[in-house]
């Protein structure tokens, strides 16, 4: 069993990738990999709580609080994409631990795997 970062960046509905990082994390975890994922960058969007008016992709955002039935392991947030966007960890749709640029180098490198979203 590996142990697997997904790095996600993508903003929650500018297009799909959004979706597909989303749903890559839950078919990771569906087949017994011990999965992390660590939001940046626009990827904090993601962790929102949306209505999502007029976007052109259906609201995902809500299923993110399955991930505990998954086992996903920690859901990770850089605390300096939190502040570019004015938000704390209160706002965000699940749990998150929030960590410094420092701090995801040293978590970085504790995974087997990392895969860039």
């Amino acid at each position: 069993m590996k142990k697997i970062l997904l790095i996600i960046e993508s903003s929650a509905f500018a297009n799909a990738k959004a979706r597909e990082s989303h749903d890559l994390l839950l078919a990771l975890a569906a087949v017994e990999h011990q999965v992390s994922a660590l939001y940046r960058l626009a990827g904090v969007t993601q962790l929102l709580v949306t209505a999502n008016s007029g976007a052109p992709i259906k609201d995902f955002t809500k299923s993110q609080k399955l991930f505990s039935l998954y086992d996903i392991g920690t859901i990770y947030v850089c605390a300096d994409s939190l502040a570019s966007y004015q938000l704390t960890a209160d706002a965000l749709n699940i749990m998150v631990e929030p960590v410094t640029p420092m701090e995801q180098q040293q978590l970085i490198a504790q995974f087997d795997e990392v895969i860039l979203c």
